[in-house]
This record gives C-alpha cells, sequence and structure tokens, in this order.
C-alpha cells in the first residue's frame, strides 16, 4: 500500500505555563495520500471482474415504473454528477470523467484493554467502484487505512475553549489528510485500472460513515440538532416539519448557506450558532472538495441509530416500563429454541454488556414475545419500528420497497401516541428517531444503507489498530502500527503475486464432517453429516426417545406413494441411520451477490446428565415445508409449518438419493393476525398428523413464537413451550431474508 507520512502540528494553547508563557503541544499525523490509495483499489486485479467505472440506472420492469437501488453505482448522485448533460457543465466534468466515489469512516476506538487510556482515532477509505459485498469483506482488503488522528485532552486551553479547539483540530488534520483530492477532484488524474485501461478518474467524497457524535462533527453542527437538515430540534417529531412534508431544498442543509453563516459570525465569538445549530469551526475540511456536499454525504447507521438507538435505547425501553420488567423477562426466557436466535435465559433487564448481537436477537421475537402484553396501538407502534429496521436492512431496493419504508415511518408516526397515553413519553424530540426521516433519500442518493453500515469499521479496527497494537511495545505505538501495517500489506501483495502466477491447482476437500448433496429443486444446496449421529438406530428408539409416534404408518405412506416396489419390512425392529442436523445454504431472494445464509435444522432428542455433564435438552426445530403445486419463491402460499423429530436415510439397499425427515404438521396458513401482521398455526391432532417427507420439500427453517396472551403462565420455559401453547406466531423477524420471503 501507499506509504504512511507524518506531519508534526504544533498547538498554540491560551494557558500560560509557570513561567507566564503559553503553554504549546506537538501532536504527531500518520496519514497517507488519498489519491495513491485510490489508485490503489482501481488498480488492485483481484477488483478486475467487480468494479463499475459508469453509473446505471436498473429497472424491475419493461415501463421502466419500477426502480431499483442497491449498489452507489445505481443510485441518483452518481448518475445526476456524471451522466446528466445540465450537471456536467454546471461541474465542469470533462465528458469521458471516470466518477470514483471515495467513502471515508473514522471512528475512535479503544486500545487497552483493562486499564489505561491509550486509544486510536483510524480513518478509512474505500470506493464506491466496488461492490458493496465486496467492500464488506475484511479478507479483500477492499478497505485501506487512510491515517490515525492525533488524539490529546488538550491542556494547553482552557477548560472553556478545549472543546472547541478538539473541533478544530479534527478538521485540520482532515484538511491536511485530503488535501490531493483538490486538485484530483476538479482536474482528475490519470489511473492504470484493473482492466488494463487508463482512465481520468475524479476521486469525489460521496459519502462519510461515522455515528451520530461524528457526523455532528464532521458537519460543524450542534449535538442536539440534526447534521443533514435545518430541523429545529423543538420540531423533531412533528412530521410536519421534516423533510417529507416540505420542499427538500429548504430543509437540506447547503455548504455554501452553511460556511456564510461561520463568515458572518463575528471572528472574536466564540461557540455555536444558535440559529441553525452552526458550530464555530474555521474552515471544515469539506470546504475545499470538489463536488462535495458533506451533509448529503453523511450515511444513515443501522447499528448506532436503528438497532441500539431507536429500537434498544427507546422502544425496548418503552415497551418494558409498559409491559412491566418481570412479564417481558418471562417471555423472553419461555421463547422456544432456534439455532440463530439467542435464548436469554435470564430475561433482559439484568444484561449488563450490550452489543449489537443482543439488539439484533432481541428484534428477532419482540414483536411475538409483546402481543397481548401492550395495549394494541402500542404494539402497532412497535411492529411498526420493527418493519422500518428490517427494510431498511435490504440489500436492493425498489421503488415499492421504499414506499413500504416510508409507509412503516408513517404507521409509527400515527401509533406513536400510544406511549404518550401510558404516560412514558410526552415528546419525540429525540435526535436518532429524527435521523431515520432521511432513509428513503439518502438510499435513493448513495446506494442501500447495507453498504455503509458502521459494523465494518468496528471490524476494521481489530486488522487495522488492535492487533498492530498488541505488536508494539506500547510506547509510542502509532509509528510502530504503521510499520508494522506496511509490513502485513507487502506480504499480502506478495502472496497475492504468486497466487496470480502459480498454476492453478485443483480444490481439495478435507471436509470430513459433512457433504454436498447438490442442488434441490429451486437452487439451493444442503449438507448432511458422512458418518450419522446416531448409526444404527432402532424404530422403537426412534418413537421413544424422538418422540416420532406415528412413524411407522408416515414411512410406509411415503415409500407406498414414491417407491411401491420397495420391499422393505418395516417394524420397530428396522434400524436405520440417523441424523442430529441438516444445513441449507440459501441464496439471497433479491440474488444480488453471491451472499450465501447458512439455515440449521436440528432433531436431537434429550441427553440426561451424566455425573457432573449437565442435561441437554432434545431440540426438535420447525420448519417451512412445501405442501401442495403452488409454493411461490417468497410468499406462505403453497407452504406449511411441519416440526422435525427425525432426519434420517433409508437402508442402503434402497436406492433414494436424499434424506427423509419426519415431521409433525402444524395447521395451515390463513390470514396474518391483525397487530402483529404474522401467520398463527397451531399443531394438528388425530389422523393425519404426521408425515415423511423429503428434504427437498424443506423450504427453510422457522421459528415459532407462542401466543402468550395478557399474562404468561410462569411455569413455561424453553424447553416445553412448544407442546406447552396451542396457538404460535410464525415469526418473519429471525432474518432479513426470512422477512423478504413473507413479505414479499
Amino acid at each position: 500500500g501507499p506509504e504512511f507520512l507524518c506531519e508534526t502540528i504544533t498547538v498554540h494553547g491560551d494557558v500560560k505555563d509557570a513561567n507566564g508563557e503559553y503553554m504549546t503541544e506537538e501532536l504527531e499525523l500518520f496519514y497517507r495520500d488519498p489519491v495513491e490509495c485510490v489508485r490503489e483499489l482501481m488498480g488492485n486485479p483481484a477488483f478486475r471482474d467487480s468494479l463499475h467505472y459508469v453509473p446505471e440506472r436498473v429497472f424491475e420492469d419493461k415501463k421502466r415504473t419500477e426502480r431499483i437501488y442497491n449498489e452507489m453505482w445505481t443510485a441518483n448522485w452518481w448518475w445526476d454528477l456524471q451522466a446528466s448533460p445540465m450537471i456536467m457543465i454546471k461541474s465542469k466534468l470533462p465528458a469521458g470523467a471516470t466518477i470514483c466515489p471515495v467513502i471515508l469512516a473514522s471512528d475512535k476506538t479503544r486500545l487497552s484493554q483493562f486499564s489505561g487510556d491509550k486509544a486510536a482515532w483510524p480513518v478509512y477509505l474505500t470506493i464506491g467502484n466496488i461492490p458493496k459485498a465486496t467492500r464488506r469483506k475484511v479478507s479483500t482488503h477492499a478497505n485501506i487505512l487512510l491515517g490515525y488522528l492525533p488524539i490529546s485532552k488538550l491542556k494547553c486551553f482552557s477548560a472553556g475553549t478545549r472543546k472547541a479547539q478538539g473541533w478544530q483540530l479534527f478538521h485540520y488534520c482532515m484538511r491536511t489528510i485530503l488535501s490531493r483530492m483538490v486538485v484530483a477532484g476538479a482536474s482528475g488524474v490519470d489511473i492504470l485500472c484493473a482492466d488494463g485501461g487508463i482512465r481520468k478518474v475524479f476521486p469525489i467524497l460521496a459519502a462519510y460513515v461515522a455515528d451520530f457524535l461524528e457526523q455532528a462533527l464532521v458537519a460543524c453542527v450542534k449535538e442536539n440538532w440534526c447534521p443533514i437538515c435545518k430541523c429545529y430540534p423543538e420540531d423533531r417529531g412533528d412530521p410536519l416539519a421534516t423533510i417529507f412534508a416540505d420542499d427538500p431544498g429548504t430543509l437540506f442543509r447547503c455548504p455554501a448557506d452553511h460556511m456564510q453563516h461561520i463568515d458572518t459570525n463575528s471572528a472574536d465569538e466564540a461557540g455555536p450558532r444558535d440559529d441553525v445549530g452552526i458550530r464555530e469551526v474555521r474552515q471544515p475540511f469539506w470546504e475545499i472538495l470538489p463536488h462535495c456536499d458533506i451533509f448529503r454525504c453523511l450515511t444513515p447507521d443501522i447499528l448506532h441509530q436503528l438497532h441500539k438507538g431507536v429500537f434498544k435505547d427507546h422502544l425496548c425501553s418503552w415497551c418494558m416500563k409498559v409491559a412491566t420488567h418481570p412479564e417481558t423477562d418471562a417471555r423472553f426466557q419461555a421463547v422456544p429454541s432456534h439455532p440463530s436466535v439467542r435464548h436469554f435465559k435470564k430475561g433482559i433487564s439484568s444484561i449488563s454488556q450490550w452489543s449489537g448481537t443482543e439488539y439484533k436477537n432481541m428484534e428477532k421475537v419482540f414483536v411475538g414475545l409483546m402481543a397481548g402484553a401492550l395495549p394494541p396501538q402500542a404494539l402497532k407502534a412497535a411492529r411498526a419500528v420493527l418493519d422500518f429496521v428490517y427494510l431498511s436492512q435490504y440489500p436492493s431496493h425498489t421503488t415499492t420497497t421504499l414506499n413500504c419504508l416510508q409507509d412503516a415511518l408513517n404507521r409509527f408516526r400515527r401509533y406513536k401516541e400510544a406511549f404518550v397515553h401510558s404516560k412514558i413519553r410526552d415528546h419525540f424530540q429525540i435526535p436518532k428517531l429524527h435521523m431515520i426521516e432521511h432513509y428513503v433519500e439518502s438510499i435513493m442518493s448513495r446506494g442501500t444503507a447495507d453498504g455503509f453500515n458502521t459494523e465494518l469499521p468496528e471490524r476494521l479496527h481489530i486488522d487495522f489498530s488492535k492487533v498492530g497494537y498488541r505488536a508494539s511495545s506500547r510506547k509510542d505505538f502509532i509509528i510502530q502500527m504503521t510499520r508494522w501495517l506496511t509490513r502485513q500489506e507487502k506480504i499480502h501483495s506478495f502472496g497475492s503475486f504468486l497466487s496470480s502466477h502459480s498454476p492453478d491447482e485443483p480444490d481439495v476437500d478435507d471436509e470430513d464432517c459433512e457433504e454436498n448433496l447438490g442442488q434441490d429443486t429451486v437452487g439451493r444446496t444442503y449438507h448432511i453429516a458422512k458418518r450419522p449421529g446416531f448409526p444404527n438406530t432402532s424404530v422403537s428408539r426412534i418413537i421413544n426417545e424422538f418422540g416420532a409416534t406415528e412413524f411407522i404408518p408416515a414411512l410406509t405412506a411415503f415409500l407406498r406413494f414414491y417407491l411401491p416396489r420397495c420391499t422393505l419390512d418395516l417394524s420397530v425392529y428396522t434400524r436405520l441411520p440417523v441424523y442430529k442436523r441438516i444445513s441449507f445454504m440459501l441464496r439471497s431472494i433479491q440474488q444480488i451477490d453471491d451472499t450465501v445464509i447458512k439455515d440449521v435444522v436440528r432433531a436431537t432428542p434429550r441427553v440426561p446428565c451424566r455425573g457432573r455433564t449437565p442435561e441437554v435438552p432434545e431440540h426438535f426445530d420447525t420448519v417451512l415445508i412445501h405442501y401442495g403445486t403452488n409454493a411461490q419463491e417468497t410468499g406462505a402460499l403453497g407452504y406449511r409449518v411441519g416440526r422435525v423429530r427425525t432426519i434420517f436415510r433409508l437402508p442402503s439397499h434402497i436406492e433414494y438419493p436424499h434424506p427423509l425427515v419426519y415431521v409433525e404438521w402444524y395447521t395451515e396458513f390463513r390470514q396474518p393476525s391483525t397487530g402483529v401482521d404474522m401467520y398463527t398455526v397451531s399443531p394438528t391432532q388425530g389422523k393425519g398428523h404426521a408425515a415423511v417427507v423429503s428434504v427437498q420439500s424443506i423450504r427453510r427453517s422457522c421459528h415459532l413464537i407462542p401466543r402468550f396472551g395478557e399474562k404468561i403462565d410462569r411455569t413455561m420455559t424453553t424447553e416445553n413451550s412448544l407442546e406447552r401453547s396451542k396457538q404460535f406466531y410464525v415469526s418473519k423477524f429471525t432474518d432479513v431474508y426470512t422477512y423478504q420471503f413473507f413479505n414479499d
């Protein structure tokens, strides 16, 4: 990668030392040339087949009424800047110019683990020409460490000016780092691209990924004001004062107007401007960048704004106050087990250390658990928030799904007064709640929000800061971290060179625990163990320990229909190979990238305790099964819920290529329940309540949430809730792909 540069910054304070002289402090800024970083990414042979150099407008239908937004080159900003003739004349971009959308991210991170105050402030750079699926993978090296911003307590300044000088220091450092982008963004620079072509590339800042506090720092705006629009803090929560109720041009912040406010302010006046919430920062770094509107560059932050802010800090706390903490904890404790859903065995009230994983796992069951415990209007508000959270995570949006996203926001506005009536809230002037007003416009402008999530910088901290710090001597560690990182990059580059020039070798499959059985009828692949977890298992054991009470008549009916010539003498003494689990590899419904989801289905009986080894509870998961001939790729039509009791194969002398599963049926889908918008099912009884089906009939796993009513039965636990409950919600919030499946 490009070499690191070091600049010493001398800060002159306003506090005098013992000699009566003003104190100074020297700080070191380590950074790289951003143009060289862009050259490195655009010329990387690993991205040759994935780089995009021109914008596109993608439509779902021939009439071009259903626009598709996913990658940055499918959104409006790139098209308007490069493809619109009027915009090109106004911005003086030459014909044939290649725009390189620069994406920056910065986030301060702690380096000390248990004690100490060692920290780093890395700045990362990537480009929008690379697909977001590639950018999100740290192993692809599509993100480059641009520099380390200096961290100082600035004790040379008085307490009253220290914070303002910290803002000024941040912008001075960023201005220094990005100074070479000024000429390159205005005049272009010749770059040898990965496909062998030389293009006149214009690196332009297109997106800045940061949490809310850092967004306010970047935009030079007070922390209780919106960094994107000029909505007054007291107007937040009022739909009439939001961007969707008026002309966007009058509410969005404008860099020229922003600078005019600063310039007209007295140079001697300190502190932020109260009229539009502007911080008094002279020469912000984005002022000199060509074609840059920093306020539109601030992208949605799903982790901090939605998962942590809107859901955990606000909605969850409001609902727990209405439903009471003991009732909420009891419901979380009784949630049935599912491989992709965490079980909160002590509830959620006692959790002291929260992370994004906890937020997401709570979201998966929250609406179903709160049904009955919340008033109807409050439940509808909660569902609207969860709908917004899941729709925001779509990897690809259309005009229709963006309308659904806006509808979810409108529904929350409509029903949020339920928390006022419950005396939980008296206003909704919440900064993070206001920020979601800008999601639709941001997706249309820069692409879907999953391409700008702050979870990526959090992950990059490990490779670019924390590991390097641990390899240092902990003294003067920043320069040691840059040297260590440079060496690691050289090792990776040399390894990539050897791989690209070495003859192709056949892949050796050293996996001995699972086998790939190919694709089924809908293009999925599934894996099952090469050796069964319960080999040579008798039918008697399957009936008694696995609970497959109708196993013999169900398997007999299957053989009679699919293998009429089979001569298997089936009895309680017949022995079959039985497996513990089967894994389905699911592709994205929209199929815009190669992302694959591993969906595990378990069927294991209870294992009693032995000595100091505790008891292992049973796990019999529920699945969606093709039922009839009208099953589609999405939607519940043609599917039915079944609980898998046994996964097995027929004896080796019977030729049948796929494993079989014994399932117990639930009732068929009808209309979704009002309030939660989820299907309700119940266990079937009597003759025909079970069947044997091929694994090819399984679409994917599903999660059932019991309908607890107003008060939960406190004897209900995660082990017995599937047996004790009479009705269940089929959760559509298990993951984004399940949500798409039930909503499309």
